[in-house]
């Protein structure tokens, strides 16, 4: 394997004797992502995402790592990203193969404006779909925004559509296991969409209500084209997230009924117990219909399950700290600490060795193996380009040097730091 000294793969690199690297996608502080073609599938092209090697790579890394394959592999959804195969290069560094997709994300979607309601209805319930198989597997994404959303053009029975994916499963919660207990004041996710327990470091509350909260920030910008609590520095946007209500959405979205503004307003409340308990009843409120599923429904997580006939209802995930992954960091010869950070050692269930504590759901009856794979990207006709953040760019007529990033699926979205002290709001 020719590896040159900025750790980068040289193109016509072959990957374990299947994987010939035709080029660049994009490169991040953690790793790179590659377009690469399929030596025993002809016309077959993949992406390949590699982490970056040096000290900096720790057990933790490696661990996040390795579980966005498993996760992904596990539950087999067709609106999550599907990893096609995992293994490491010769000198031990891990690479990832996910599927080669054409489209963009959501959140170059949103730099042009809010979104009509039959998308934002759409894209809803495709995301719910996904988040519906997770929360029924015990796993909480954690980390949902636009940037984590992809949206591949479709063309089935002539209809021509957008099929959605639900990307980068790496800082994932993974509950229903009790061995090592969970770091507190740690702020884990994106802040502009994390929750008010995540925005203070509760880690221990984070359940699936934590993704309906970040899923209410997503609806909200789709149907006003501005984040729920607006931009600006860390502690600004930890402030508002925590202790200010968004701005109305009646006025910035004229056309929403009421059932939906309501829908969001209550996926969006600061205490956990006053969102909706599960991902099917926001979804169902917001766009007047039941989210339904071919998988059966999962077994119950939470003493808030929502009583209903329909398939469409999951069952929330208990709490519940696992410990970290067997997952060694090249040479280490010994297996990666538990550290009790959580995000990365919420991996195992107890007396595993070598694969995740996910609960497998049942298995699914009708699911067909979609995947995706956010890392390579093409724009196709229609859509405009734009430096997204995104790993896969188009790739232009004329080689060009690759563009230097940190895609969404590469870096660990952890700001390593203590939650910081929030005042409490000054009366007016």
């Amino acid at each position: 394997m020719n590896r040159p000294s900025d750790g980068d793969l040289s193109i016509d690199t072959v990957l374990r004797n299947t994987y010939k690297v035709l080029s660049i996608l994009g490169r991040g502080g953690m790793g790179s992502v590659y377009l690469a073609q399929h030596l025993r599938l002809p016309g077959k092209q993949v992406a390949v995402k590699v982490l970056r090697g040096g000290d900096h790579l720790t057990a933790e890394i490696f661990a996040r790592f390795r579980r966005e394959a498993e996760i992904a592999s596990r539950l087999g959804h067709p609106n999550i990203v599907e990893v096609l195969d995992y293994d490491t290069l010769e000198d031990g560094t891990p690479f990832l193969v996910l599927e080669f997709l054409r489209g963009e994300s959501l959140q170059s979607r949103l730099e042009r404006g809010r979104l009509p309601l039959h998308d934002v209805y759409s894209f809803t319930r495709q995301m719910g779909s996904a988040l519906q198989a997770a929360h029924g597997a015990g796993i909480v994404h954690r980390d949902l925004k636009p940037a984590n959303v992809f949206l591949v053009p479709t063309d089935s029975g002539g209809v021509v559509g957008e099929r959605l994916k639900l990307l980068d499963f790496g800082i994932s919660k993974v509950l229903d296991s009790g061995t090592v207990q969970t770091q507190e004041a740690m702020l884990i996710g994106t802040p502009q969409y994390m929750s008010p327990e995540q925005a203070q470091g509760r880690n221990r509350e984070i359940d699936a209500r934590t993704d309906i909260f970040a899923m209410g920030c997503i609806v909200y910008e789709m149907m006003t084209g501005t984040p729920a609590f607006g931009a600006g520095g860390i502690a600004q946007m930890i402030f508002r997230v925590v202790y200010e209500p968004a701005a109305p959405l009646a006025p910035l979205c004229p056309e929403a009924p009421a059932h939906a503004i309501a829908a969001v307003d209550k996926a969006l409340s600061k205490r956990i117990e006053d969102r909706y308990p599960d991902i099917a009843s926001f979804v169902e409120d917001l766009t007047g219909s039941p989210l339904h599923t071919l998988s059966p429904a999962a077994g119950s997580h939470s003493g808030q399950p929502r009583h209903t006939g329909s398939p469409s209802g999951i069952a929330l995930p208990s709490e519940g700290p696992p410990s970290l992954s067997n997952t060694l960091a090249p040479g280490s010869g010994r297996k990666g600490p538990d550290t009790g950070r959580e995000g990365f050692e919420d991996t195992m269930a107890p007396g595993s060795s070598g694969s995740m504590g996910i609960v497998p759901p049942a298995a699914p009856v009708g699911f067909a193996a979609g995947g995706t794979g956010q890392m390579g990207l093409v724009q196709p006709a229609g859509f405009a380009a734009g430096g997204t953040g995104q790993m896969g760019l188009a790739q232009p007529a004329s080689p060009r040097a690759a563009p230097l990033m940190d895609p969404p699926g590469l870096d660990p979205t952890l700001i390593s730091q203590q939650a910081p002290a929030l005042p409490p709001p000054v009366a007016p």
